[in-house]
């Protein structure tokens, strides 16, 4: 599975856990980690690149955007691609940077093996490490 992280996100939390990960899951669970600007200008409207990944296929995406903007279009691209998603709870928002950061790092082999085990799904991160993921 690819991970691309949202513009809502730091980039280098994508180079940081893409480095990371490197030889700390098998080859077939994680491919590529990226931050949206590595592929994408970062101006480029959610439904766009959601539907790029969508049809590139093998994506799961990272962010604290709950995609509710467009009347819904961006929900139903994410539902029509398959596509899965992370959205960290609200109260990540207003946690100190490197607190965050190592809650995410804790929070990361969980989201791996998320998005490898159950197909298309959109939950939401809760910041407690033993919380589970709510389906949003």
């Amino acid at each position: 599975m690819n991970f691309l992280f949202d513009n809502n996100l730091p980039p280098s939390w994508a180079a940081t856990f893409a480095a990371a990960s490197q030889r700390s899951f098998p080859d077939t669970t994680l491919g590529e980690v990226c931050h949206l600007r590595e592929k994408f200008a970062a101006h480029t409207k959610d439904q766009e690149w959601l539907t790029i990944l969508g049809k590139e296929g093998n994506w799961a995406v990272v962010s604290c955007d709950k995609f509710r903007k467009q009347g819904g279009a961006e929900r139903q691209v994410i539902r029509q691609y398959g596509l899965s998603v992370f959205v960290l709870q609200p109260s990540w928002a207003s946690t100190r940077y490197w607190e965050k950061l190592s809650q995410f790092a804790l929070w990361w082999p969980r989201i791996v093996e998320q998005s490898n085990t159950v197909e298309a799904s959109t939950v939401e991160v809760p910041w407690k490490i033993s919380s589970r993921f709510k389906q949003l």
